[in-house]
């Protein structure tokens, strides 16, 4: 195999919605976070594209489905559109990033997409709707469900010159307790299974999982073949706690080659907690693997913001490991626990310089 071109070290950080931070709210607003990034080294971007059941730039499919072509907060202005506007010049790359994926709203009726499709709902054993980190959640293994953000991945590929897109832990994910929805029920009966047993059964754990990462082989399939060379980026819950939770089966994520790039969110409030999980994370990963990693630091931890310190020593374990880089969450609390001072200047990143799968972050 030939060897594939050298990549800068992968400084990301993630841009909440614009409920959450005043960054894609405005044109002005994503100039001053570009320009305090470009100063701190950082080379990618991770936008939140996908809150609420809507998306933070017009879409033909979600008119299609007949929901709101874009989330109302953002009027008549495409942050997306502006954020690579932006970006292109400075060399950034961004990867849109849909943070709710398969789950619907934080609010009880479950929001427009759920009250629009109630056989979409995620359903417990005794048929109630399913709650997971104060939102409910769509059945993701529905293939309506998974259709639509495939659709929607796909349009942002086909309209905006982005270097790809990421799930998280919520796509593809579904809480352990999910799956007797009508759709789930029938499938594992179709495959011999009867009436599905409880959530933890070691079988229908297994089953679900698998179910969402044929849906992954599948994005995948279609991202690279709608954009050759683009990213397939994933944020999920670190193992065993993924898998345990969510259904994500990131190891064999890694060992299929379903992802180019991952992010496991390892948010630890000190340096030896989170260097431990990291070390557990890759044991046993080849260095390509541990080149495609790139772990995701939260700067607040049970309400704490992290001392620059902790944030430095953290990046130090990254370096004998040989990864990607790191991705912060997110963008608003950079000034508090990362000042300038505390991250290399710019073109600089923490990590080392690794083979890289893919040109588009070359500088």
């Amino acid at each position: 195999m030939a060897e594939r071109p050298l990549v800068l070290p992968l400084r990301g950080v993630w841009i909440a919605e614009g409920r959450h931070s005043p960054v894609l709210r405005s044109a002005d607003g994503i100039a001053r976070a570009l320009e305090r990034l470009v100063g701190r080294g950082f080379t990618t971007l991770f936008p939140a594209v996908w809150n609420r059941g809507a998306t933070a730039f017009p879409s033909r499919v979600m008119e299609r489905h007949g929901f709101a072509a874009q989330d109302p907060l953002y009027g008549d202005f495409d942050p997306l559109a502006e954020l690579v506007r932006q970006a292109r010049p400075l060399g950034l790359a961004v990867i849109p990033w849909f943070e709710y994926g398969f789950a619907a709203s934080p609010h009880a009726d479950g929001g427009p997409l759920l009250t629009a499709r109630p056989d979409w709902t995620a359903r417990d054993r005794r048929g109630a709707p399913v709650s997971h980190g104060s939102l409910l959640w769509m059945t993701g293994l529905h293939p309506e469900v998974q259709q639509l953000l495939i659709d929607l991945a796909v349009e942002v590929l086909e309209t905006y010159e982005v270097q790809g897109i990421q799930g998280d832990d919520r796509w593809p994910a579904l809480p352990w307790n999910a799956g007797y929805d009508s759709w789930t029920r029938r499938a594992w009966r179709d495959a011999g299974g009867g009436d599905p047993p409880p959530p933890r059964d070691s079988s229908w754990m297994a089953f679900r999982a698998n179910l969402l990462t044929e849906h992954l082989r599948t994005l995948r399939q279609v991202v690279h073949m709608v954009r050759p060379g683009a990213l397939v980026s994933m944020a999920p819950a670190p193992l065993p706690h993924g898998f345990r939770e969510l259904l994500q089966d990131s190891g064999r994520w890694m060992r299929e080659d379903l992802v180019d790039l991952l992010h496991p969110q390892l948010y630890r409030g000190d340096a030896r907690a989170y260097g431990a999980l990291l070390e557990r994370t890759v044991r046993g990963w080849s260095a390509e693997q541990r080149a495609r990693l790139a772990p995701g630091i939260s700067f607040r931890v049970r309400g704490r913001t992290l001392a620059p310190a902790t944030v430095a020593a953290m990046l130090g374990r990254h370096r004998p490991l040989g990864l990607a880089g790191e991705v912060f969450f997110h963008y608003d609390g950079l000034e508090e626990a990362v000042p300038q001072e505390a991250l290399p200047q710019q073109g600089v990143p923490s990590g080392p310089r690794v083979p890289g799968r893919w040109p588009v972050l070359t500088q």
